[in-house]
């Protein structure tokens, strides 16, 4: 007698590892679906090759949640509507298990496998192909290099390659243009530079160009460096993500520490150039 009871229950188990098994990889590839869809524009607006590599990660680590919450999720449902006492009899169910050493085995040896990978890639690969990218960028002598400077509450473009010390628009507003498909290398620095220098006068600022995907922290006496490549002729005028944004609570005035900015083609890009010379008498 307990020999068939013993046999019944191992038949209940398998159908419930079955049912669930079948069920875990219907909602899987419905989920995957939907994050395919969804993925392709996780940003919401992509206008250089750093934004497409992070949009990239962002994506690949969407496909591989989705299993696990779709695992997750259905666990919880599952046992609760399969093993729920719905008639309220007396003692334990003769089908729960309240406790499997090898589930949690499983359970934490892929957990900290999924860990482990998702830090090797996307994210130390990704910082690889950042790093990559700056080491390109510093050898071509095609790179554009751009001086910004940040102070409360206000950003500095300059242009050495060209001579333009500071860069405005036609009513002297502060204005950052660069060319598309050209790689550019800002060089960051928080100071003030209409006083005369001191590492404490500021405090630390954020520059951030959504569209581009990537922010750098701008930290008073150190001089650091961004590397980006504009893929996409935009403005702040035709997408308000294309605009130089502090991301760091710098201050009452942090909020307005923003600036316009344009994506232009090569030649017009030249002929801007030309006409900063002429407002700066250069």
């Amino acid at each position: 007698m307990r020999q068939q009871q013993f046999i019944l229950r191992g038949r209940d188990i398998m159908l419930d590892y079955l049912v669930f098994a079948v069920l875990w990889i219907i909602l899987s590839l419905l989920g995957e679906y939907a994050a395919y869809i969804a993925g392709s524009h996780f940003y919401y607006f992509v206008a250089s090759t750093q934004g497409e590599d992070g949009q990239r990660a962002a994506q690949f680590i969407l496909y591989v949640a989705v299993p696990i919450f779709m695992f997750i999720v259905l666990m919880l449902i599952f046992s609760w509507l399969r093993f729920r006492n719905w008639r309220q009899e007396p003692g334990n169910s003769k089908i729960q298990t309240k406790f499997n050493k090898i589930y949690v085995s499983v359970w934490i040896a892929v957990s900290l496998f999924v860990n482990l990978f998702l830090f090797i890639h996307p994210t130390a690969s990704a910082q690889q192909e950042y790093f990559n990218d700056g080491i390109e960028a510093n050898k071509s002598s095609d790179t554009l290099e751009v001086d910004i400077v940040a102070r409360q509450w206000e950003w500095f473009y300059s242009y050495p390659q060209y001579g333009i010390s500071q860069a405005v628009d036609d009513n002297g507003n502060d204005i950052l243009v660069l060319p598309k498909g050209r790689a550019v290398k800002f060089v960051l620095r928080s100071y003030d530079p209409r006083h005369t220098y001191n590492n404490q006068v500021d405090v630390i600022h954020s520059f951030w160009i959504p569209a581009f995907g990537i922010k750098t922290d701008v930290i008073p006496g150190e001089t650091r460096y961004e590397y980006i490549t504009p893929t996409e002729i935009t403005s702040t005028d035709a997408n308000p993500m294309a605009r130089v944004q502090c991301a760091e609570v710098c201050g009452p005035g942090h909020p307005f520490m923003e600036t316009p900015m344009k994506v232009v083609s090569a030649d017009d890009f030249a002929k801007w150039i030309q006409k900063e010379k002429k407002l700066q008498g250069s």
